[in-house]
């Protein structure tokens, strides 16, 4: 339901407009919260419905950070999580990196990941490029 994830975003919302403390609290509360992530998502979601995505091999729906499922019978664990990202398929390795703070997703952010993951897909790498203080490592980080 549309409405109740916007009124679980605004309540998310204003816990980091509270004064929380101190800077400790602040960062636990905005990496648990994860207050970006759930923006991002509903502007996609928003997007793609605006864009009358009808199946899955819309590129609205393709350029989107995807996970699934993939069953396998002879695998110990029944199967393993694939992220995929248009094309490129990635198989999730468990890696824990930590609590960190969130990137703010941006068009430019998803048109990087889309870059570096098609380089990654046909086993080459990805140097983004611009002005220092930007979020190059951090978005290399977050893909």
């Amino acid at each position: 339901n549309c409405q109740r994830q916007m009124q679980v975003l605004s309540e998310m919302s204003t816990w980091c407009l509270q004064d929380l403390g101190t800077k400790v609290n602040r960062k636990e509360i905005e990496t648990l919260v994860t207050v970006t992530i759930h923006v991002h998502q509903r502007d996609i979601a928003q997007e793609v419905r605006s864009r009358k995505a009808q199946d899955v091999n819309d590129s609205n729906w393709l350029k989107q950070a995807r996970f699934y499922w993939r069953p396998s019978s002879g695998d110990s664990n029944g199967g393993s999580t694939v992220v995929s990202i248009t094309d490129v398929d990635f198989n999730y390795q468990y890696e824990y990196l930590g609590s960190k703070e969130r990137l703010v997703v941006t068009p430019l952010t998803d048109k990087c990941y889309i870059t570096l993951a098609q380089a990654l897909g046909v086993y080459f790498g990805g140097a983004p490029a611009g002005p220092t203080g930007t979020g190059k490592t951090e978005t290399v980080k977050d893909l």
